[in-house]
């Protein structure tokens, strides 16, 4: 299945919406994830676009520079060991030079949330098993890393059948195999424990290669 049919399929999907009603809406629509580069070196999958209601109402990681985890994830890779100068570049040349470097990024789950900052994580698995199974097997990306130790977590365990963790090990799902990893999410505080997550899981990826 190609990535446009991938998603086609999410953006017309109303699994999430009909059995969470009161928690999450509208899934993410076509052209909200760009297309994705050649080659995906890191996968990096968040928890959930922004909620529907409030003041982060309208970002989105791809379409905003005020975007909570889009700053604190660009910070942590404009510092050592990655040198990748995102943060001050206009929202179009960042997510370029993003994919230039071999990043790409993806939601656990494609619905909003309207209030929370997270739908329920029986949603995030469910989404996750309908979805970002297909977007992995197609990105076949040498590392994915997942942002958020307590909300990113329940999609790694049902896609992969195991706790994965914040040290960087091999898993299988589908036709895709490759290390994987869960991180904190990059803010305040985070940024060295992320840094070493991510250095890692590249240099074991790299090295796999040769």
């Amino acid at each position: 299945m190609g990535w446009q049919q991938i998603q086609t399929n999410i953006a017309s999907c109303a699994e999430c919406t009909a059995r969470w009603p009161s928690a999450v809406r509208r899934p993410l629509a076509v052209g909200e994830i760009p297309n994705p580069p050649e080659q995906v070196r890191l996968l990096f999958v968040g928890v959930a676009p922004t909620p529907d209601e409030g003041s982060s109402r309208g970002g989105h990681f791809y379409a905003s520079a005020n975007d909570k985890l889009r700053a604190g994830l660009f910070g942590v890779l404009s510092e050592t060991p990655f040198n990748l100068p995102l943060s001050r570049l206009p929202v179009r040349e960042a997510n370029h030079k993003f994919f230039q470097a071999g990043f790409f990024f993806v939601h656990a789950a494609k619905v909003r949330p309207i209030t929370t900052l997270s739908p329920p994580h029986d949603c995030i698995r469910h989404c996750a098993r309908r979805h970002l199974k297909l977007e992995i097997e197609h990105l076949a990306p040498l590392a994915v890393c997942f942002l958020g130790l307590g909300n990113a977590a329940p999609a790694a365990q049902e896609l992969f059948g195991a706790q994965i963790g914040t040290e960087p090990n091999e898993a299988k799902v589908g036709n895709w195999s490759g290390f994987v990893a869960v991180a904190p999410q990059p803010v305040r505080g985070n940024a060295p424990r992320i840094k070493n997550i991510v250095a890692e899981l590249l240099r074991l990826s790299e090295t796999s290669l040769k």
